[in-house]
């Protein structure tokens, strides 16, 4: 039986590290993963891989509902896969353990408030932008440079690990996969 504690943060501005101290300081642990990955982005390598090594009577620890995803669906979903496979699952700002019935209730209406919280985002975040565009202010999201999207590639087919690439190119993870995949 081991105890993983996972730490995600959604930009290359954010440091995983500081969430994982915070754990690290609360409980024991065996292992410790982190991931500088949008929650809304399925493609987490870090994150599936932990998730295939979680066995019966593991332990996964996070700091809240959104580090795991933040389509209600997602979470609710992976959180009901670990329950099968009888791995638990404690939510640390929650306090709660999901896998008995009053943190699985609890664990059910927050996965619900963190899409809600999402929406709402991205609700004030077009309002703003629209305001921007009406002003003249907004000018979109700028392209990369395609040499540096050459130099990218180049670094990754030379076997340089992606969230290396994207850090020493000054760009964020999910924009060079995206530029990788063209």
């Amino acid at each position: 039986m081991a105890t993983y504690i996972y730490a995600r943060v959604s930009t290359n501005d954010q440091d995983p590290e500081a969430q994982a101290a915070f754990l690290k300081a609360k409980y024991a642990y065996d292992h410790v993963v982190e991931d500088v990955f949008s929650g809304t982005t399925t493609d987490r390598p870090r994150f599936k891989k932990l998730l295939a090594e979680l066995k019966e009577g593991d332990t996964l620890i996070v700091r809240e509902v959104s580090r795991l995803g933040r389509s209600s669906v997602e979470v609710l979903s992976l959180a009901e896969d670990l329950k099968k496979r009888k791995v638990r699952l404690q939510i640390d700002n929650l306090g709660i353990d999901v896998t008995t019935p009053a943190g699985e209730m609890v664990f059910t209406m927050m996965a619900g408030m963190a899409k809600m919280e999402r929406e709402l985002m991205l609700e004030r975040q077009r309002i703003g932008i629209e305001k921007a565009k009406r002003e003249g202010k907004y000018t979109g999201r700028k392209a990369l440079n395609p040499a540096l999207v050459s130099t990218a590639k180049k670094l990754v087919a030379e076997g340089m690990a992606k969230p290396a690439v994207a850090k020493q190119l000054n760009m964020g993870l999910s924009t060079l996969y995206k530029y990788l995949a063209e």
